[in-house]
């Protein structure tokens, strides 16, 4: 390994460990639509899958470094070994990773005649990855789930007895903030080299507050703010599976094929949440008229069955191409008891890796990886019998950092941009344009190596 890199890998994995868990506590989103639900849901991507169109059910590392951490299928865990047996006696190399990224969102609202426009930053993922032998991988890590952030103001004339009126201003505002974050621990199982399965365990947290006010321009007529907040803490689980099949080239084996078929599922849950309201009633002066503070009540939040399929096809180790359909049944959604009438998601991703090696170790461009994905998808509101949808264009680029020794990799910087829109300005909806940029650092090393002496 290159000792250069050590200070700065250590460095740099830990403030990204320091810093993750933080960042989770921040608000990361800015979109009215999160109001809905439990927020805007997240891909749950590391830079990879991000940068493939959000594909990655069916993608796992091969024999040859640098290794990457796929956050889509737990069944991708088991391959980060590489087998080898030469003169210095090394028998088998255990690539352990660790990712981390970062991720910026722009972001444009508009309806007819108005716009607006956001920018936020935030960590978005850290995990580590570790080949236990050539047949188990565990791996653990922290992701965003959903997010939610909106600011709305809207100003209707209308008197004391609810009459549109000129001379009564009333100011509606309201606000959200938080999300939902999972921390897990998955494992996978390779009973052959071709095969594998994984689970992970997860456990989910988070707050949602939601707050109305409604402020009366009129001395006679009180004013009102409510609060509410919900507080997430349970435990789920999900699973996948991977088949790999090749397809040989008898005269030049860097030429083989490879197809993987991968599935996943994530069962329905009963997320266990606390529910806090506080109701207070003011004068115009702003005195507490009234205060009505409900606390403590616990219900459950139920998350609908997720369930994907993906195919990768894979031409040595210079051509990838995945794509990926995912289904999540959010009619069966409900918030305490209560159903929030949201339709069914559906899924569909491309992506496409390509690296030159043709002259790998004496050209730097040869070694970078190439990335473009594309991805479309239906929204789960359907709000005035228009269905949302959501499509993005995707591209990156993953550069190797320091020795070209494909068995020393000391790092990748990984960028990806993902350009999209959702919504529409029909039946006086929003529209959001937005553009994301996630930098990545992918640290692969090795632990545990297994040698022997003559």
């Amino acid at each position: 390994m290159n000792s250069a890199f050590q200070p700065l890998r250590a460095f740099l994995i830990i403030f990204c460990i320091c810093f993750t868990g933080a960042a989770y506590a921040q608000t990361t989103d800015i979109s009215p639509y999160s109001r809905y639900g439990i927020g805007d849901l997240q891909g749950q991507n590391s830079v990879l899958n991000f940068s493939m169109g959000g594909t990655g059910i069916a993608y796992h590392n091969d024999a040859s470094a640098p290794f990457f951490i796929n956050l889509k299928n737990p069944a991708s865990y088991a391959y980060g070994f590489i087998p080898i047996d030469d003169s210095t006696g090394t028998v088998g190399l255990k690539m352990v990773a660790f990712e981390a990224g970062i991720q910026e969102n722009i972001l444009n609202v508009s309806s007819i005649g108005q716009s607006a426009n956001s920018n936020n930053a935030y960590f978005s993922y850290a995990a580590l990855n570790i080949p236990v032998s050539r047949h188990v991988g565990l791996a653990m890590g922290i992701v965003p789930v959903s997010t939610e952030g909106y600011n709305i103001n809207t100003n209707p004339y209308i008197d004391s007895d609810g009459v549109p009126s000129k001379t009564t201003t009333v100011q509606n505002n309201y606000q959200g903030a938080g999300g939902i974050s999972k921390i897990f621990i998955g494992s996978a199982y390779a009973p052959w080299k071709n095969l594998s399965f994984g689970a992970n365990l997860s456990y989910l947290f988070g707050n949602l507050t939601n707050t109305e006010s409604v402020d009366f321009n009129n001395s006679n007529i009180f004013n009102t703010l409510k609060a509410e907040n919900v507080g997430v803490h349970s435990f789920v689980g999900d699973f996948g599976v991977m088949y790999t099949a090749t397809i040989k080239n008898k005269k030049d084996p860097q030429k083989d094929w490879f197809v993987t078929l991968g599935a996943t599922v994530a069962p329905a849950a009963n997320l266990t949440a606390n529910y806090n309201i506080l109701t207070v009633t003011q004068s115009a002066s702003g005195t507490n008229i009234d205060t009505l503070h409900d606390s403590g009540a616990v219900g459950k939040i139920r998350i609908p069955i997720m369930y994907g399929a993906g195919i990768t096809i894979k031409k040595g180790d210079q051509w990838t191409f995945s794509f990926d359909y995912t289904v999540q049944n959010w009619s069966q959604f409900s918030y305490f008891g209560v159903s929030e009438n949201l339709s069914n998601t559906t899924t569909y991703a491309a992506g496409i890796q390509y690296v030159p090696k043709k002259d790998y170790y004496r050209n730097y461009a040869q070694r970078i990886h190439y990335r473009f994905g594309y991805s479309y998808s239906t929204n789960y509101l359907d709000l005035y019998n228009t269905p949302l949808k959501d499509q993005s264009f995707t591209a990156g680029v993953g550069l190797p950092l320091g020795n070209p020794n494909p068995l020393q990799y000391p790092a990748v910087l990984n960028i990806a941009f993902r350009m999209g829109s959702m919504g529409t300005t029909t039946n006086n909806l929003l529209k959001q344009n937005y553009f994301q940029i996630m930098f990545g650092f992918t640290f692969d090393d090795h632990w545990f190596d297994k040698r022997k002496f003559n």
